[in-house]
């Protein structure tokens, strides 16, 4: 089993909502405080109980592992955003959002301060 890094007690991040084909999301990112990094990511819905966002809820706890074991932050971000749904697509600001998974990808990426692509990105904070 890959090892966690170490949870600080108390983190800060903020928590951004944003608009999904399923309705209002909740994502929340926390940083470490030491180093400033994307250490873990939560969702709530808008309307909770739903098959979706039981998956959303399990794909942010394993983003949230990932990136405490040292997973880059723009692999994540690559690894959600652009997935699209059985809904029609929503537009939230001038983010057209294909579904709650591509909600979260662009969460994190408006958290992390990259623009389209990632990988142009220094991801060095």
């Amino acid at each position: 089993m890959t090892p966690k890094r170490h949870r600080p007690k108390a983190v800060k991040g903020e928590t951004l909502e944003m608009q999904s084909p399923c309705g209002k999301i909740y994502v929340t990112m926390n940083d470490n405080p030491e180093t400033g990094d994307l250490m873990e990511v939560f969702v709530r819905f808008g309307k909770s109980g739903t098959c979706g966002s039981l998956v959303a809820n399990a794909l942010t706890i394993i983003t949230s592992y990932g990136l405490r074991s040292g997973m880059d932050v723009g692999d994540a971000i690559k690894g959600l955003i652009g997935h699209g749904c059985h809904r029609a697509p929503v537009v939230d600001g001038d983010e057209k959002i294909m579904s709650c998974v591509d909600a979260i990808g662009k969460a994190i990426r408006l958290h992390s301060g990259m623009r389209e692509n990632p990988d142009e990105m220094n991801l060095n904070r």
